[in-house]
């Protein structure tokens, strides 16, 4: 059933309700939430920026708010395309309230909200993925942290690069805004980011109570031009029985050259009063390759942002094919009682470098369910890889090499913002 975003939803066999938070519910909305991630409960606690930021639904257990979530209105990359994307955040529920299926009621609610308000995919980071998996999104994304000493690191090559850093303010962000939109717009997973967005959530880190400023570096090429910048923050902590140490944290770094990657390198190296500096990077980062000691970076893999197809058919329709993917089509059973105007037969067919989904009558190529087929769709799962695992079933396995070809992509998902 699709329900209108300024419509409630009441469930008639319990005294519950569903709607939008009002003006009126903001402050029973901040209780909850701080109360659920045990945060700051005061009005000083408060972040009223991201209360403006997005649709904000609650159920109400007979008048009482019980759980609640946020849907940020946001655009993501994928393969060349920005494709609406509803963001999952803010999902408590009080305690006294648990084990009564109602963030499972919100988040169904949700699918239908973001499915009228046109985002055809929705996406959301967790630390529990079981629960979110269950209705129907899927970990399709991975990040790594790069750790290391700035003293143990240095560049194999001696050549200074062309041009220069300059640090910059977050109403100077228009100065970065290009390079990045020139860098991320034919990858997969980052945000298209709009003033808002940068300003609260890249020059910021969006939950940060205080709204401390992040440290932002512009690397300028020689004809002064922008071509990189780096995105970080210092942190000094406090071990037990034991002098303070500095950290210093890179949330991003992009470069569009040679020279703004290794200038931006040196940079983040002459920061060497850090004890540590950890980088958020991508999975193909060449970090350990352009320093002379690889082995001094220690490596963790780290689980990215969840995604689900909230409408299959627009979620297709707004993707490219692979590059140079061959023209054809398979079809598949996806099986999705969450949103059943997803559920059932799907013909997926590569022509001119565009994707669409139609309904489909008889038996699939491929069965899977409509999480699974999340994670092919931004190229974080091979359909091959999919069915070898027992994600995903083949009555033809040439099928599933088509769908490989037709759904890859250039470059793997990297979850750029948090939210």
């Amino acid at each position: 059933m699709t329900v209108p975003p300024h419509r409630a939803i009441i469930y008639p066999t319990m005294a519950t309700e569903i709607r939008p938070i009002s003006e009126d519910d903001l402050e029973a909305t901040h209780f909850l939430l701080a109360y659920s991630f045990t945060g700051d409960r005061s009005q000083e606690g408060r972040l009223k920026h991201v209360e403006s930021m997005g649709t904000a639904l609650a159920l109400y257990d007979d008048g009482q708010m019980a759980a609640c979530l946020r849907i940020f209105p946001l655009q993501t990359f994928i393969h060349g395309a920005s494709i609406p994307l509803g963001g999952i955040s803010g999902v408590a529920c009080l305690p006294e309230h648990r084990r009564k299926g109602y963030v499972g009621q919100l988040l169904r609610h949700s699918l239908a909200v973001m499915r009228e308000q046109g985002q055809p995919l929705s996406s959301l980071y967790t630390p529990h993925f079981s629960l979110y998996r269950r209705y129907g999104w899927m970990a399709a994304s991975n990040a790594v942290s790069y750790k290391f000493k700035p003293k143990e690191i240095a560049p194999v090559s001696a050549v200074r690069p062309e041009g220069h850093s300059y640090r910059i303010t977050d109403e100077e962000w228009p100065a970065i805004a290009d390079v990045y939109k020139r860098f991320a717009a034919h990858r997969n997973g980052y945000l298209n980011r709009d003033e808002r967005w940068w300003k609260e959530a890249t020059f910021r880190r969006i939950y940060e109570s205080k709204r401390k400023l992040n440290d932002v570096a512009v690397w300028a090429n020689g004809q002064g031009q922008p071509s990189g910048y780096i995105v970080y923050h210092s942190a000094s902590e406090q071990p037990p029985d034991a002098p303070s140490i500095d950290q210093l944290y890179v949330e991003e770094l992009i470069a569009l050259d040679t020279n703004a990657y290794s200038g931006l390198l040196r940079y983040l190296l002459a920061h060497d009063v850090a004890a540590r500096i950890t980088w958020f990077g991508t999975v193909d980062e060449p970090l350990s390759l352009i320093v002379e000691e690889p082995d001094r970076i220690s490596r963790e893999i780290l689980d990215g942002f969840m995604l689900r197809l909230v409408d299959l058919e627009k979620a297709f329709a707004a993707r490219p094919a692979a590059t140079a993917a061959p023209e054809g089509a398979f079809t598949i059973h996806i099986s999705d009682p969450s949103a059943p105007w997803n559920q059932g037969v799907w013909r997926i067919e590569s022509s001119g470098g565009q994707l669409a989904a139609t309904k489909a009558d008889g038996a699939a190529d491929l069965s899977t369910d409509t999480a699974a087929f999340a994670a092919m769709y931004n190229g974080f799962l091979r359909p091959t890889e999919a069915t070898r695992s027992g994600l995903a079933e083949a009555s033809d396995p040439k099928a599933a090499a088509l769908a490989d070809r037709i759904l890859a992509t250039d470059y793997p998902p990297h979850p750029s913002d948090f939210f």
